[in-house]
């Protein structure tokens, strides 16, 4: 089930049932002469959504611009500041725990984004302790490529080497994970 393709009568359904939402995040920057500009977002987007369709978890549109400064030497990269990034994933979250979402679990696929994504939860945690709605609130970071047994098929398929990052072989890494 996706967030973006329900009805606010399905989402209000669907909290009755469970509180937690998965945020696939990712970025649109280079990865090489042959890489995707997209792949850190279509990796994590869907494995995502493989997963919501296997625990019958709400998928969220997937943060796909992330913090990426570092690439804007290379046509086609966007990025937001750590600042704005932090910003919005704030909003982000607050908005959803608004509605009574309790658990957000952030999929994440680009390295850049763990700083700017720790410091929203920071914020997150500590206003809402000061408002006293901390209690039952639970937000988790986690890069799809370090998910339990994702090296080991890495190497499996790709014995003599994967060539690293973001390569064409992390998108099939992806697809014979998550089909």
């Amino acid at each position: 089930m996706r967030l973006h393709t329900s009805t606010w009568p399905e989402i209000e359904a669907y909290l009755e049932r469970c509180k937690g939402i998965i945020i696939p995040i990712g970025s649109t920057e280079q990865h090489g002469p042959t890489g995707l500009v997209g792949c850190d977002a279509i990796c994590a987007e869907e494995i995502a959504w493989a997963g919501g369709r296997r625990g019958e978890i709400l998928i969220a549109p997937t943060f796909n611009v992330g913090s990426a400064q570092h690439h804007m030497s290379f046509p086609g990269t966007m990025t937001l500041r750590p600042a704005t990034m932090t910003a919005v994933i704030s909003d982000w979250a607050l908005s959803l725990a608004a509605h009574g979402f309790t658990h957000i679990y952030f999929l994440n696929g680009h390295g850049g984004n763990i700083a700017p994504v720790q410091a929203a939860f920071a914020e997150i945690y500590a206003r809402r302790a000061l408002d006293g709605d901390g209690a039952d609130f639970i937000m988790k970071l986690q890069n799809w490529f370090d998910l339990p047994g994702i090296p080991e098929l890495n190497e499996e398929l790709y014995p003599t080497g994967a060539g690293s990052h973001a390569t064409a072989a992390e998108i099939s890494v992806t697809f014979a994970a998550y089909p």
